[in-house]
């Protein structure tokens, strides 16, 4: 690549949003920034409302801001994601410095009060190429103020301001002071009037859809907070046909030439940011009802790729971009798959900046993250004070840059894709306990790597694969690795086994050692006729107490594998014993006697009770597997009983010894089964009842908005979590608060659905 290019700006940003600066690239949004645009310049408050990935920041950027402009506003682009200092602190100093600021009214201004947001935006003066223009507060990702380690004063006092611009009041406290000096008369009746002015601005909130229901919260404050609101959706096919052509023909100083894209490679390029495309591969077929809804972020990063095969090859103007250049369906793969792999590679480095920010920003990551502190690689080195980032961070963050690409490999390729090769929403707590991270660990994975999305339900936050798009990537790489793991693991498998056959031949040989020197030890008896018969006595005695001896080891090695449940090796041990009648007459007249016909049948039982019980086992991991969540209550409570009947059994039958009795089976191994059913029961059913509370709120919202539909399938929702289990139903209904039995509950709103449906 020739130095000039690494310099140029590029047509298609990637996963960066567009800038302001970027408006002659930006296309395929005209609809979403005239519609909205009006919506501002019409409505005091607006809400702009999409998923991650969708493209709010490049719409408000360079889309809005310049139309705004252009109707003489001014678009002031505003973050709360600073958490060192108060974010009214923070948003003031911003709009201080903002660079439209052309002047500040003074009219009764009162030294040494504090100055709250709404006497500021009344005082400051903006302006567009010397005249006067109204200002538009931008708050882009505004749910930082609610995710964000901000302290509740300073978030409590920011969002009461706040409300005061957006509802038009003076403050309370702002008011009672101008009161009391006009009654003193400090101030005339003109300024009075003054103040009475509101100011005149607008205010945009921009915030991903999964925190909308926060603004809803705020209603108390802001009444109409969600009235004026813009749904941005992702684009369909020919907004996508747009932003993918346009780019590549716009005037300017880039990186690339002007080029073009064939119709053939437009199609399949839309087909497969539509996913309306299969993988032969790995036999995805992704749903046809999301042909249409092609994410912007994943457009940028095909076409950037497609951008940066040009510059590389250095083509000329006017270049024809066809399917074979991009190398067909599969150097799409291959975009997304290089993204995959990139965004993985880059994760580490992205991670420790985040720690870093967090530390120099005076702010705690999660205390529930503490662990393990290791020293930090040269590489990834932090700096700051370790007492400011929890300590868990700090071990993760320290560790070799392998190791936490590792882990974050496994957590997308193991944890979020179904065994039928879907996308898997998983709650944090599970993910964070099951790979030993952080919150901060999978934030890193939506905020900067865009690998992951967050969605919030109740008290809980569900991650999930940004996008189908990825799947075909994430599998082909789980694929590899798991080949790769199964591969090493077969080598070490075979290191052992030659190990153990070295082991054997060694025992052979000493062992025919021992044969020879027993044959010169015949013949030499052979030959000495008194020795003969000393010897033979002396060869039966000795033949007589290893034989016992053997029985009493083969007997002891079957005992210990029942103790330790391996109980195909424990039964093939006592079979063995079985068909020696010898071996059975020695252990019948040892101290004290063993019966192997009766210890055979008892092992026999305790395999087939702990088969039952890890039938069960399995059977109700499967069930929470593929969210048949009542199913699974069911299954774990059947196996928890299973294996209280294969401990009941044990302690039944104990093992007589020298010193008394012991129990066949270490009943410690049993009793962690048991926990652990115990544990998984009371998570499926607090599953249930968090589902349950889901389904249920979203049944209220869909009824009170008339969509009798909506509302039924969430009845039938809540009708398939219940327990199959009466009193688990009855305790369900009092855990969510239910006067009536559920099954009425259901019912009566079932029939309330069908008749407004009629």
């Amino acid at each position: 690549m020739k130095q000039k290019a690494i310099i140029l700006p590029r047509r298609y940003p990637g996963l960066k949003p567009f800038e302001r600066s970027q408006q002659a690239v930006f296309h395929g949004r005209q609809d979403d920034v005239q519609r909205l645009s009006n919506l501002v310049l019409r409505e005091k408050l607006v809400v702009l409302f999409a998923k991650s990935g969708i493209g709010k920041t490049s719409l408000l950027q360079a889309g809005v801001a310049p139309e705004l402009e252009r109707q003489e506003f001014v678009p002031l682009l505003l973050r709360t994601e600073r958490t060192d200092q108060a974010l009214l602190t923070n948003i003031s100093e911003r709009l201080a410095n903002a660079p439209q600021l052309s002047g500040r009214n003074t009219t009764g201004e009162r030294p040494g009060q504090p100055q709250t947001l709404w006497e500021q935006l009344k005082r400051l003066e903006f302006d567009l190429n010397g005249l006067p223009a109204t200002p538009v507060l931008v708050f882009d990702q505004f749910e930082e103020t609610f995710t964000l380690s901000h302290k509740d004063t300073s978030r409590i006092s920011f969002l009461n301001q706040l409300a005061d611009l957006a509802n038009g009041t003076m403050p309370e406290s702002l008011r009672s002071d101008l009161l009391r000096d006009f009654n003193a008369g400090t101030i005339n009746m003109e300024t009075m009037h003054w103040w009475e002015q509101q100011p005149d601005l607008r205010i945009v909130l921009s915030i991903r859809s999964d925190f909308l229901h926060m603004l809803d919260s705020m209603s108390n404050r802001i009444p109409g907070i969600l009235k004026n609101r813009y749904h941005l959706q992702p684009l369909d096919r020919e907004k996508a046909r747009v932003a993918i052509i346009m780019p590549a023909q716009a005037e300017g100083q880039f990186a690339s030439p002007k080029f073009n894209y064939t119709e053939p490679a437009l199609l399949e390029m839309i087909d497969f940011l539509a996913g309306n495309v299969s993988d032969d591969k790995n036999d995805i077929i992704l749903e046809a009802s999301k042909k249409d809804n092609i994410e912007a972020v994943n457009l940028q990063i095909v076409c950037m790729d497609v951008e940066e095969r040009i510059i590389d090859h250095q083509q000329a103007a006017d270049f024809q971009v066809t399917p074979d250049y991009y190398n067909g369906k599969e150097g799409l793969h291959s975009s997304i798959r290089n993204f995959y792999a990139n965004q993985l590679e880059l994760f580490p480095k992205a991670y420790v900046e985040r720690i870093e920010q967090k530390k120099q920003q005076g702010s705690q990551v999660a205390e529930r993250d503490l662990a393990l502190a290791a020293k930090v690689p040269p590489k990834l080195e932090l700096r700051g004070t370790s007492s400011q980032v929890a300590e868990r961070d700090l071990a993760l963050a320290a560790l070799p840059v392998e190791a936490l690409n590792g882990i974050a490999q496994r957590l997308i390729e193991e944890s979020l894709i179904t065994p039928g090769n879907r996308r898997n929403s998983v709650v944090d707590d599970t993910l964070i306990a099951e790979h030993d991270i952080s919150s901060d660990f999978l934030d890193t994975l939506v905020d900067k790597s865009r690998l992951l999305r967050k969605e919030p339900r109740i008290d809980d936050f569900y991650y999930e694969i940004s996008h189908d798009t990825l799947l075909p990537a994430i599998i082909e790489s789980r694929n590899q690795r798991r080949e790769k793991e199964r591969i090493d693991s077969e080598k070490a498998a075979y290191e052992v086994r030659l190990a153990e056959e070295a082991k054997r031949r060694e025992s052979i040989e000493k062992e025919l050692k021992t044969t020879r020197r027993q044959r010169r030890l015949a013949r030499t008896v052979a030959a000495l006729s008194v020795l003969l018969m000393i010897s033979m006595v002396v060869f039966g005695i000795w033949y007589a107490w290893d034989y016992r001896e053997t029985a009493i080891d083969q007997l002891e090695k079957a005992e210990e594998n029942t103790r330790i449940e391996r109980f195909d090796a424990a039964k093939e041990g006592y079979f063995e014993l079985a068909r020696h009648t010898s071996r059975q007459w020695l252990l019948q007249n040892m101290e004290p006697p063993k019966f192997i016909h009766e210890e055979r049948v008892i092992v026999d039982s305790l395999s087939k009770l702990f088969e039952v019980a890890s039938l069960a086992e399995k059977q109700a991991n499967d069930l929470q597997l593929v969210n048949e969540f009542s199913k699974a209550l069911t299954a774990y409570q059947t196996a928890n009983d299973a294996y209280v009947n294969y401990l009941s059994y044990i302690n039944g039958h104990p093992l007589a010894t020298k010193n008394g009795q012991r129990l066949r089976v270490d009943t410690h191994l049993v009793n962690v089964k048991l926990n652990v059913m115990l544990v998984r029961e009371k998570s499926v059913y607090q599953t249930i009842i968090r589902e349950f509370k889901i389904s249920q709120r979203d049944y209220e919202v869909f009824e009170e908005a008339g969509l009798w539909g909506q509302a039924l399938r969430n009845l039938n929702q809540m009708q398939k979590l219940l327990p199959e289990d009466k009193h688990d139903r009855f305790k369900l209904q009092n855990d969510v608060n239910l006067h009536s039995s559920i099954e009425q509950y259901i019912e009566t709103r079932r029939q309330t659905c069908i008749r407004n449906m009629q």
